[in-house]
């Protein structure tokens, strides 16, 4: 799938659906996002945006639109990682971790657990 472009409150529509593991409907998925303070229209915008973008479908069940996603996080995680690699760091693992690595932002925990990931375990 091409990589799509999601805007942040799209995004958190999506963490829902991926989190619910299951189809919703968009009073479903409005009662999640309540913290926001969006509006019913407001998620149903942003539903239907995801829906033109193709990342999620729905199942019309009755009067009800039952809405999942099409787009798997982990799949949109590594395409989101990948372009921030390549539009910040010329497309270089190694010069982000350079770049965390000689701006203090690396723990001594992190640079052990990364060993550890370069080593092959787990």
């Amino acid at each position: 799938m091409p990589r799509q472009t999601i805007t942040e409150s799209e995004y958190e529509v999506m963490k829902v659906l991926w989190k619910a593991e299951k189809s919703m409907t968009t009073g479903g998925i409005y009662k999640e996002l309540e913290f926001t303070g969006w509006s019913k229209n407001t998620v149903a915008t942003l539903i239907s945006r995801l829906c033109e973008k193709k990342v999620i479908t729905y199942d019309a069940k009755g009067k009800f639109h039952y809405y999942r996603a099409v787009l798997c996080e982990n799949d949109y995680s590594v395409s989101e990682t990948k372009s921030f690699i390549s539009k910040m760091f010329g497309g270089s693992v190694k010069n982000m971790v350079a770049s965390l690595y000689e701006n203090d932002e690396l723990s001594k925990e992190d640079i052990e657990q990364l060993r550890a990931m370069l080593d092959g375990e787990k």
